[in-house]
């Protein structure tokens, strides 16, 4: 298998005793994994399996985090490795390399042998069951990713949706709620009831950043409440409207659980709609706070990826976020896969952040985000995209945060910006052209991201 792993050399620094702790609010961590074992933040206040609130913070045995679904300490669930087809792995690494546009004529035979001759319904449950594992992965791959780029920080999980997608929305009883501005209220504190319950736990335990790769869909909403009142087929521009109007229902809350939280720096998917945020707001990618930062996907660092939301005035910066190799669930815990998504792009952000935290244990959330927003690599196909207007560039944050120990940060990031050049080649190493697949192919992978 042709291993794609995120690659870049790695500034000399010296050495640091501090280790950042980073929460990832998802889907629940394997830290069974080889990538993860040792990982964890444990809480050494509860006592492993005793059953009792040692710590008395109404949390039982909350040792590696807590899963706020089901309310209480286990996070993950291996058991569900017994039902996980294991051919699925094969799937995922195909559908990688078209993400990747490297995918070779073993990839279009593998389509042909095992998708394009399946019957419609077929399709849709193999789609399903790739979807399940990704979302089942979803916590453990984003972990890998921090913990790839971070060797040194401490993981706490915390999960905040199921494996499965709960029943849908009942749009008879909907129809009672009343006016959109009330229905509208009604979701955004749902929602934020659960973001802000994590909020304050991020407080609790001390956490330097927090990784949010998810998101929730305002425009579904919107769809849902404009279909309600009879109008099917919105305008862009009743749709723009509409999604903006739940926006003002959803931001403030989301203020609310990021401020209260002011030492820890939320990292935060954009979205993979491919939509303008500042037209379409996604939640809570669209929070805009001095300790939040929203990261969109590039393709390696050549282009923005297909997938990826954007905004020039609510999405902040740009990370790799295509086929990117990292642990995910499995019973031999050694088993790595490609994802792609703004999910992959934020812990990108995330373990970087994390490890300049390291390097200068002083620096605030807000200087975090500072430090990365002005250290990038400018690109010009991301003018008009992003607020940085550029990509990432690791090896200048560490710089940076290495000089912000002795001269102010505005000196530090100067002089980082002199002594740091722009990476010149691809984070995914260059192969073969990807050979001319069927559009159905490419619509089908493409569909797939996280």
């Amino acid at each position: 298998m042709k291993k794609y792993l995120i690659s870049f050399l790695v500034f000399s620094l010296s050495a640091t005793t501090y280790a950042t702790r980073v929460a990832v609010t998802d889907s629940g961590t394997d830290f069974g994994h080889d990538w993860l074992k040792g990982r964890a933040l444990i809480n050494t206040a509860d006592v492993t399996g005793n059953r009792v609130d040692d710590d008395r913070n109404g949390k039982v045995d909350d040792v590696m985090g807590w899963n706020f679904v089901e309310g209480y300490g286990k996070i993950f669930f291996p058991e569900h490795l017994q039902s996980v087809d294991t051919n699925i792995y094969r799937y995922f690494e195909v559908i990688g390399r078209i993400q990747a546009e490297i995918a070779t004529r073993e990839d279009e035979k593998f389509w042909q042998d095992n998708i394009a001759n399946l019957k419609p319904e077929e399709k849709k449950v193999l789609e399903t069951k790739l979807n399940f594992y990704g979302q089942y992965a979803h916590s453990t791959h984003v972990s890998g990713i921090i913990a790839s780029l971070s060797p040194d920080s401490k993981i706490m999980s915390n999960r905040v949706f199921p494996d499965t997608p709960p029943e849908g929305t009942n749009v008879t009883n909907l129809k009672k709620v009343g006016p959109a501005d009330i229905l509208y209220k009604v979701f955004a504190v749902l929602s934020n009831g659960t973001f802000t319950q994590v909020g304050n736990y991020l407080k609790e335990r001390q956490i330097d950043v927090a990784n949010y790769s998810l998101g929730v869909s305002l425009q579904t909403i919107a769809k849902l409440v404009l279909g309600l009142r009879g109008i099917k087929d919105p305008t862009p521009e009743q749709l723009s409207a509409e999604t903006r109007r739940a926006s003002a229902q959803f931001i403030p809350e989301g203020v609310k659980w990021m401020s209260g939280s002011p030492g820890t720096l939320f990292v935060v998917a954009a979205g993979n709609d491919g939509q303008d945020n500042d037209l379409l707001p996604t939640f809570p990618a669209n929070v805009r706070v001095d300790n939040s930062i929203s990261v969109a996907a590039t393709n390696g660092i050549e282009k923005l990826a297909k997938f990826s939301n954007f905004g020039i005035k609510t999405v902040d910066i740009a990370a790799p976020g295509v086929s990117i190799m990292s642990s995910v669930p499995a019973l031999d815990h050694s088993q790595l896969l490609p994802m792609s998504g703004t999910s992959m792009a934020a812990p990108y952000i995330a373990g970087i952040a994390s490890k300049a935290k390291e390097i200068n244990p002083k620096l605030t959330a807000t200087e975090l985000k500072k430090l990365l927003m002005l250290t990038v690599d400018h690109k010009d196909w991301l003018k008009g995209k992003v607020i940085a207007e550029g990509v990432v560039n690791p090896n200048r944050v560490y710089a940076a945060a290495e000089k912000s120990k002795t001269v102010t940060l505005d000196e530090a990031i100067k002089e980082a910006q002199s002594m740091v050049r722009d990476q010149n080649a691809t984070l995914i190493p260059v192969g073969p052209k990807s050979v001319k697949l069927p559009t159905e192919m490419l619509q089908f992978a493409n569909s797939l991201v996280f």
